[in-house]
C-alpha cells in the first residue's frame, strides 16, 4: 500500500463474536467493519476475507460507508467470481494500487457499482463457480442493503438456471475463462478495475454441467427449500429421523440411531432458531465419520461440499411453527427435483401439536437478531420493520 503510494490503517476484527449461524456472524461483521472504519478518517477501503460470512459483512458495512471500496480477490473460487462479478474485486490489477487509484480519483464507491444488474452478475458467476444456498442468503441480504427491488424473483429464475461448472473445468480455466463462459448472459458493467469483459479471456468449449440448484416446494403447506442437486440425481425419499438441533442430530449419529433408507429432518437452526442460521458442518462430518449417506432436509444451512443430498433453508423455519415442526419419526418423504415438489401426507400433521425449541441465543446481540431476523431467502439480517419500542 506504500509502495503505492498511500498510508495504509489497519483495522482487524476482533475474534469474539456471538455463538450462532453464518447470517448472525456477517451481521455482526457488518455492524464492526461500520463502527470501526467510521471512527476514523479514511478515503478508501481495501478489504479482504475468505470466509462467507465476513465477506458479505464487509460488502454490507462498504455500502453503508460508501467509500471507494476494492476486495482482494478471495481464495474462495465462488467468492471470487461473485466478488469479481460484482465490480469490488480486480480480475487482474493489483488490489492496493487499484485502491490508491481509486481514492485519488473519487470514486467509483460502492453504491454506484451494486444495482440490480451486477447483483445478477454476482449471482451467475457465484452459482456456476459452485456457489449454494449460503451464496443465495447472503447476496438475498446485499440486495436488501442496496435497495435492489426484485431479488426473490430473480433469485427464484437465475439461480436455478444456471448450471455448476464441472470442478475441473473450472479448476483449469480459472474465474476469468468461467465468467468468459457465461457470455451475454454476464451484463458488461463498470467495476474498480474498468469494465467487467474487457480483459477476459476467449473460452474455446464451455463447462459440462456439475450440479443445479433447485427450489422445491410443498404445494399443501407452501413451504419451500433449496438443494443442490447433482447430475443425474432425480429424487431423495426415506423416513424421518427428527432432531431439534444440529447437536442432537450429531449424537444420533454417533449413537447409530440414523440408518439407511432414512431421512434426517434438523430443526431449529434457521435464522430465528440457530440463531443465524446455523451451517451443519458438525452433522456433515459426523456423517463422513460413520460412512453413512442419508438426505438431510433442515431449516439451516447444508454445509458445502457435502457429500449426498441436502435440501436446506426450509422456509418457514421450525421455530416458527411451520409443518417442520409438526414431523414425527416415521413420517414418509419424497423429494421429487424433476417435478421441484416436497410429497410428504400432510393431512397427518393437522392434528399435531408444534415442537417447542429453546431460547440459545447466547448475549444481547443474538437475542436481538433471533426476535428480528428474516426468513432465510430474504437474506436473513435484521428485520427493518421490527418495534423496537414496545407499550407497556
Amino acid at each position: 500500500m506504500r509502495d503505492a503510494g498511500g498510508e495504509p490503517i489497519s483495522l482487524r476484527l476482533p475474534d469474539c463474536r456471538p455463538a450462532g449461524g453464518v447470517a448472525l456472524a456477517r451481521e455482526w461483521v457488518a455492524d464492526l467493519v461500520e463502527i470501526s472504519s467510521s471512527s476514523v478518517v479514511l478515503d478508501a477501503l481495501l478489504l479482504s476475507a475468505d470466509h462467507p460470512e465476513e465477506l458479505f459483512g464487509m460488502l454490507i458495512a462498504a455500502l453503508r460507508l460508501d467509500l471507494p471500496t476494492v476486495f482482494a480477490p478471495p481464495e474462495n473460487r465462488y467468492l471470487c467470481a461473485s466478488a469479481v462479478a460484482l465490480g469490488l474485486a480486480p480480475g487482474a490489477a493489483e488490489p492496493g494500487n487499484t485502491a490508491i487509484s481509486l481514492a485519488e480519483s473519487d470514486g467509483p464507491c460502492p453504491r454506484g457499482l451494486i444495482d440490480n444488474f451486477s447483483i445478477a452478475n454476482a449471482l451467475r458467476a457465484g452459482v456456476a463457480a459452485g456457489g449454494g444456498p449460503e451464496l443465495l442468503v447472503h447476496l438475498a441480504a446485499l440486495a436488501r442493503e442496496a435497495g435492489v427491488a426484485g431479488f426473490d424473483q430473480m433469485l427464484q429464475v437465475l439461480a436455478p438456471e444456471t448450471p455448476e461448472a464441472d470442478p475441473e473445468w473450472l479448476l483449469k480455466h480459472g474465474v476469468p475463462g468461467l465468467l468468459a463462459s457465461l457470455g451475454d448472459a454476464l451484463h458488461d458493467l463498470p467495476t474498480v478495475a474498468g469494465n467487467l469483459k474487457e480483459a477476459l479471456p476467449s473460452v474455446s468449449s464451455p463447462p459440462d454441467e456439475h450440479a443445479r440448484l433447485v427450489f422445491v416446494r410443498a404445494r399443501a403447506s407452501g413451504a419451500e427449500a433449496v438443494c443442490r442437486v447433482r447430475r443425474g440425481v432425480t429424487e431423495a425419499a426415506g423416513e424421518g429421523r427428527v432432531f431439534g438441533s444440529e447437536a442432537e442430530a450429531v449424537s444420533g449419529v454417533r449413537r447409530g440411531e440414523v440408518g439407511k433408507g432414512e431421512m434426517l429432518v434438523v430443526g431449529g437452526c434457521g435464522p430465528r432458531g440457530g440463531p443465524g442460521l446455523v451451517r451443519l458442518d458438525s452433522l456433515e462430518r459426523s456423517l463422513r465419520e460413520a460412512n453413512l449417506e442419508v438426505p438431510v432436509l433442515t431449516d439451516g444451512l447444508a454445509p458445502e461440499r457435502a457429500a449426498g443430498t441436502w435440501i436446506s433453508l426450509f422456509t418457514p423455519e421450525a421455530t416458527e411453527d411451520s409443518v417442520l415442526s409438526l414431523i414425527h419419526d416415521g413420517d414418509t418423504f419424497r423429494i421429487d427435483f424433476a417435478e421441484a415438489r416436497i410429497r410428504t401426507r400432510a393431512s397427518e400433521f393437522e392434528s399435531r401439536t408444534p415442537r417447542e425449541f429453546p431460547d440459545r441465543a447466547d448475549m444481547a446481540y443474538a437475542a436481538r437478531y433471533a426476535r428480528t431476523a428474516l426468513p432465510s431467502l430474504e437474506g436473513a439480517g435484521f428485520s427493518p420493520t421490527f418495534p423496537w419500542r414496545t407499550a407497556p
